[in-house]
């Protein structure tokens, strides 16, 4: 555009002073070279063979790149093989890639670019990006890029932007708009080249100018602007000097404020949703714990209860372990309700063995963006930092991979743990509590667990014995869960003395959890409200029928009976009371204690 052009339009309420007719003329060259050379953002752009056409002093600076590039034979590669890969996309498809991470870094500060097409009467004539650091991504800096020897390319440069450009002389009067700025603003430049700001702001097309309020203070700044269809937009001015100091352009970023203001919205709509969310898992737990409250009646039981209110004053590793469905887990949720960390996390659980090896150390660990095929585009955090500050329980650890052991080893030694895909470590407050129903130290023999592992999560080692160690605490459980599933089921089912004393006898391999499972069938399947012998499971009724109940003796009394005779057969069977005793799950001494006891 010539100076003249740029004359014919101005406004007949300009006020006095230089003009586009009497003042100095800007050529379009110079016009480019110091919007270019004034922005505080690097530009990159290259031709279609992926010869570099311009790299600003920005992007010079902050690439740390110095070769020439008047000759056009430097290539894109020699400054990221990767970037030449998305411009020959965006040059094939015409696409442009916007808000996308930078592989250079300012002074530590991540980068956000802008790639797209540059178009040269009609045709994609190369590709450029634009990059500036993402701190200040909202805030649009100031000017458009440079190009000394090519008008042409720089036009297409400019036209091409993803922000829209206004620049004016240094009396405010308009004399460049971009058609990004027409897009974002839907405000024409037939309507504003020429015309002076005060002019404008006076007619109400925008509330305020930042040009004139640059002119004034003869510094860079900012503001959140209101055009007159009511839309707001971010825009920033930057102040050009002359070799004199006098303001001679004044070049504006304009960037439509309607995404950003949408996206925090967003944002702080699910920051509230995550907490509501944590709040209500919460509460769950804590109903949870209430409906499935531990039974400890017998001795060894109640030797657990007392360990257990010293341990959870504590932050040191548990490993549970003893029989599939003793209960590990419901003293693992009865650890941390009773520790501090109830009010500052959750109590978050995992059972190894349930998820296949391949996915487990991205579900504990979590991963970044891209770490493997079918990954999240966000990336995943972990359990490890979702239980932040609160507990993590590993149930089955013994089926983790070795690998994955060594992983988990490293993350306990300094509570750091590293994403999958990822370099830099993330610190944790998570209190472990493990669980096993295998022999982990027979494991280690077979080298399929790490001995140092087994030490590091064998701090507090908490047994829990099956149900046949402590058959006290069968009626307790048996009511409880009797009176649970009445509630849940909407029923009034009783247990009569004789079903009791079937359940009694029972070894019950399964433990609490067939416990709990074989009262809700009889809750549910049971004609009428009372429960007697024959409505028990076969395999309960057939094997406990037998010298079951005699006339004249207690519950206790039968109870014992029955104990002696298992006990009478499994040492005529073994031979002795020390090869009977590893069948019965019972310490020798205790089972001739109980034989003496009884004859």
């Amino acid at each position: 555009m010539k100076s003249k052009d740029i004359s014919s339009q101005g406004s007949k309420n300009a006020p006095p002073g230089p003009s586009p007719e009497t003042g100095p003329k800007i050529p379009p060259d110079i016009l480019c070279e110091t919007i270019l050379n004034s922005a505080d953002f690097g530009i990159i752009a290259t031709d279609t063979e992926g010869m570099i056409l311009f790299i600003n002093p920005f992007a010079r600076s902050l690439l740390d790149f110095h070769q020439d590039i008047s000759d056009r034979t430097v290539n894109i590669h020699v400054i990221d093989e990767d970037l030449w890969e998305e411009y020959r996309k965006i040059i094939e498809t015409g696409e442009p890639q916007t808000n996308v991470p930078a592989q250079a870094q300012h002074n530590g500060r991540p980068l956000v670019s802008h790639r797209l097409p540059i178009y040269l009467n009609g045709r994609i004539a190369g590709a450029m990006s634009v990059f500036k650091p993402l701190e200040t991504y909202e805030e649009l800096a100031n000017d458009i890029f440079k190009l000394k020897e090519h008008a042409h390319e720089i036009e297409a440069i400019i036209e091409s932007s993803y922000d829209g450009i206004y620049v004016t002389d240094g009396e405010a009067n308009t004399i460049r708009i971009n058609s990004a700025y027409e897009k974002i603003t839907g405000i024409k430049a037939a309507e504003l080249i020429g015309r002076n700001m005060n002019d404008l702001v006076r007619e109400g097309y925008f509330d305020e100018s930042v040009s004139l309020k640059v002119k004034a203070e003869k510094k860079q700044m900012t503001i959140r602007q209101t055009l007159k269809s009511g839309k707001i937009v971010l825009v920033t001015g930057n102040p050009i000097f002359d070799e004199n100091g006098k303001i001679k352009m004044i070049v504006t970023n304009v960037r439509d404020m309607t995404e950003l203001v949408e996206l925090q919205r967003q944002l702080e709509y699910t920051q509230g949703m995550t907490t509501a969310y944590r709040d209500i898992l919460k509460s769950m737990q804590h109903t949870s714990a209430r409906d499935n409250d531990i039974i400890m009646v017998s001795e060894p039981m109640l030797h657990i209860q007392e360990l257990l209110d010293r341990v959870c004053r504590t932050n040191a590793t548990v490993l549970i372990y003893g029989e599939t469905g003793v209960g590990k887990d419901r003293i693992a949720e009865e650890i941390h309700e009773k520790s501090d960390r109830t009010e500052s996390g959750i109590f978050v659980k995992i059972n190894c063995g349930a998820i296949p090896e391949g996915l487990l150390e991205s579900e504990l660990f979590g991963y970044e963006r891209g770490a493997f095929t079918g990954a999240s585009k966000e990336g995943k955090s972990g359990l490890f930092e979702v239980a932040h500050r609160g507990t993590l329980f590993l149930d089955e650890v013994e089926s983790m991979p070795l690998l994955l052991q060594s992983k988990l080893l490293r993350a306990l030694q300094n509570f750091e743990i590293t994403r999958v895909g990822g370099t830099k470590p993330v610190k944790v407050d998570v209190r472990l509590i493990c669980a096993s129903n295998q022999d982990l130290k027979e494991m280690i023999a077979r080298k399929l667990f790490r001995a140092d592992l087994y030490y590091r999560l064998n701090v507090i080692p908490l047994y829990i014995p099956p149900l046949r160690e402590r058959r006290d605490d069968i009626p307790s459980l048996v009511n409880f869960f009797l009176g649970q599933y009445n509630r849940r089921h909407g029923t009034k089912k009783v247990l009569s003395k004789e079903a009791m004393g079937h359940l009694l006898a029972y070894s019950w391999p399964g433990n609490v959890r067939e416990v709990a499972n074989v009262i809700e069938r009889l809750v549910v399947i049971t004609h009428g409200d009372y429960i007697l012998p024959n409505n028990l499971p076969r395999e309960i009724y057939e094997k406990t029928g037998r010298d079951v109940l005699e006339s004249g003796l207690t519950l206790k009394q039968q109870m014992e009976k029955i104990e002696v005779a298992i006990i009478r057969k499994a040492v005529e069977k073994y031979g002795s009371a020390r090869k009977a005793a590893p069948h019965l799950g019972m310490d020798p001494t205790s089972l001739t204690r109980k034989m003496k006891k009884c004859l």
